[in-house]
Formats: structure tokens, sequence, C-alpha cells
């Protein structure tokens, strides 16, 4: 071996190193969310081996959560050139493109990753989740329902199935599914959320309460839950008890508009005239431009309460 030779082998050995370093020096930053110093690691790594695969995939992943899609893309797409057969680099090109609405070409990304890993859930969920986004609700469900099978005591599976079902107007398949969930995990807070907006949904008011308080037992900060408990307690003809959860919601939302509607109509209902007029013209106070319809609906309970007052 010539001197030339022995200063390239060299060469090609420190390149690989500094790769090497300045890449798990990325992935130490991405752990603590440190974007702009990981994606400087990962140039510097790119510049030492363009070929590093893993490097371009990051390289996306990081400009995709800074909202660069049309500089994320190529990564992915370079990290795909060179190893075309290694799934998560599909799923996560998908995973930015459904990020910003392109939903087919995220569906083609994630048909592509299970191609080379068909029984992967993740990626099985998320193909589901595009087939739901483009109305397909029976084909996402009996994918779903393979993942539910395929991993039973993961709740999260049960969630998104739920979700999806509910999405599809299948009211009392997606009650069974958070049920499920909390089943496999009581503590879930959500999932009582989103079944009790099931239940209330369907007109089962108590039931759709009982779930708002299992939601509060174990979010206590669940201001939806709250507001929705107060819903139907409203839909029950329980108006002190709803004043009493609007209330308790506007002291950790003291702007919310739909919140001070709430309140008002609840005052209404129990004959406080004067007090529901001036929480109507508080929630006017704090709507937006965007409120037009929530505006509208404001002015008509006041003008209600106006001639009642007479």
């Amino acid at each position: 071996m010539g001197l030339f030779d022995r200063i390239k082998k060299t060469g090609t050995n420190e390149n690989a190193g500094t790769a090497a370093r300045k890449y798990s020096e990325a992935l130490s930053y991405l752990q603590y969310n440190r974007y702009s110093d990981a994606l400087w690691c990962l140039d510097e790594a790119l510049a030492a081996d363009p070929s590093s695969a893993p490097a371009w995939n990051d390289k996306g992943r990081i400009l995709a959560l800074q909202g660069k899609q049309t500089e994320a893309i190529p990564c992915y797409d370079k990290a795909i050139e060179l190893r075309p057969t290694t799934a998560v680099y599909y799923h996560n090109k998908g995973d930015t493109l459904a990020t910003f609405g392109d939903t087919l070409a995220a569906d083609q990304c994630f048909l592509e990753a299970l191609r080379y890993e068909p029984d992967n859930v993740i990626y099985l969920t998320s193909h589901a989740r595009m087939l739901a986004e483009m109305g397909n609700y029976k084909e996402a469900d009996d994918i779903m329902t393979r993942v539910c099978k395929a991993e039973p005591r993961a709740p999260e599976h049960w969630f998104n199935r739920a979700t999806l079902l509910y999405n599809a107007g299948k009211l009392q398949d997606a009650i069974a599914c958070y049920s499920a969930v909390t089943e496999i995990a009581p503590g879930h807070a959500v999932s009582y959320f989103n079944c009790g907006n099931a239940l209330r949904d369907l007109g089962k008011y108590e039931e759709a309460i009982a779930r708002y308080d299992r939601a509060l037992k174990y979010d206590r900060t669940m201001t939806g839950a709250m507001n929705n408990k107060g819903l139907a307690l409203s839909c029950l003809g329980k108006h002190l008890e709803a004043h009493d959860c609007f209330r308790r919601v506007l002291i950790a939302l003291p702007k919310s508009p739909d919140i001070w509607y709430n309140k008002g109509y609840e005052l209404l209902q129990l004959g406080e005239i004067s007090d529901a007029v001036t929480a109507f013209d508080t929630a006017l106070s704090c709507c937006s431009d965007e409120d037009t319809e929530l505006k509208t609906r404001i002015t008509a309970e006041k003008e209600k309460a106006l001639r009642q007052k007479k």
C-alpha cells in the first residue's frame, strides 16, 4: 500500500469518526428538544459522511418539528434513497406529510412502510388514521380491530380505535372501546371524558356526568370535563348545579366567551335576569372577530333576558 492510499484510508476513518461523534451529539441534543444544536451537529455529521441515512432521517424529523415541510421531505427522500427498505423512513416522511395535511401522499408512505413491516402496529395505526381522514371508516376500523387483537392490553390502541369510531358516528362502539381503555388503564382521564361526550350525544346525561366525574377525579384541571358536565346537568334541568360547574371553569378560563355564555344561560333559567345580562355582556366583550355565530347566540339570549326583565 502506497503513501497516498494510507492517507486516503486515514482520512476516511477520521471522517467516519467525526460523523459518528456528531451524530451522537445530535441525539443528545434531541433529548432536550435543543433542535438548533441538534441540526448543527447533524449537518456536521453529514458533511463528514453524506451517506448516513439515519442522520438524513433525523434531520428531516427536526425540520418537520420546526414546521419546515419543504426542507424536511428531501431529507427523508435522501434517507430512503440510501436505504430503500428501511420502513421507518417511509413512516416518518408520511407523518410529516400528514401533519401538513397531505393525506393521500402520507398514506402512500405508510403503505410503503407496511410493505417492509406488514405487522407493525404503529404503521397500521397511521394507515388507519389516513383512511379515516379520507372517510373510509370501515377499512380503518378493520385495521384497528386487527391492531387491538395483536396487542389487546395496549390502551393506546383501544383509544385510537374509539376516537376513529366516535368520528364515524358509531357512538356505542366508541363507548365500548373507551371503556376498554379505562379497564386497562383506570386513570386514563381523557377516555372518561371522551366516553362522557359520546354518552351525552346519545342523550344519556346521567351516565355522561358519571364519566365526567371520573375524568375529574384523575385530572382536576380538565376544564372541558367540568364544562361538559355543566351542559349535561343543564339538559337534566339541574341549572343550579350546572351554574356551579361553569363558575368553576371560569376560575381557570376567565376570558372564555363560551363559558360566560353558558353561565348566563343558567342564570337566566334560574331567574337571575340582571346577572344573566351581565354574563352575556361579559361574553360579548370576550368574543373575537371570528366568533360570529357565538355572538349571534349570545345576543339572542341577552335580548330574551331583557324582555323578561321588562
